[in-house]
């Protein structure tokens, strides 16, 4: 096995179960708005694991991954924040009617953990371009990680506001 291919197989694997999790829980909203939004994000997730298969199988082909990193790491803005400005996020967030907390928590805490990976393996990465994708997906985890945790806090925030007895 070649030094990345178990870390970029393992990253396929997060990108799918985040695929599923965003689906599964679409299914759960009455609200069309929301169950949209968590659609979107699957199929984020799905775009990530197939750049990230797309790396794997050139680096299994020829040893080297397919990234001009001029390019790659020029816009610093994250892929996830223009495609969030650009399809309304946040405000279909705050108008959706997400009554359950712990959605929000622990699509946070997921991305959380994504983000972490990729930081750990760019830790690790002593190929150039290597360190360069995984600080990338590392960036648009931690978008999706925003996201989700401060419209958590603005719902925490409420939900502890609420007079007792609704």
């Amino acid at each position: 096995m070649k030094k990345y291919e178990q870390i970029m197989r393992y990253a396929m694997q997060m990108e799918l179960d985040g695929c599923t999790f965003f689906k599964e829980k679409a299914e759960k909203f009455n609200n069309a708005t929301t169950r949209k939004l968590f659609l979107n994000l699957a199929e984020v997730e799905m775009e990530h694991f197939y750049f990230i298969k797309e790396q794997l199988d050139e680096y299994l082909e020829t040893d080297s991954f397919n990234i001009e990193l001029e390019g790659f790491n020029r816009d610093e803005n994250n892929i996830f924040e223009s495609r969030e400005k650009s399809e309304h996020i946040a405000e279909t967030l705050k108008e959706s009617d997400i009554p359950d907390l712990t959605i929000l928590r622990m699509a946070y805490l997921i991305e959380r953990d994504y983000a972490e990976f990729y930081r750990k393996a760019a830790d690790n990465a002593d190929d150039e371009i290597a360190k360069a994708i995984f600080e990338k997906l590392a960036k648009w985890e931690d978008g999706h990680e925003k996201l989700f945790k401060s419209e958590y806090d603005r719902r925490m925030k409420e939900y502890m506001n609420l007079p007792w007895g609704g």
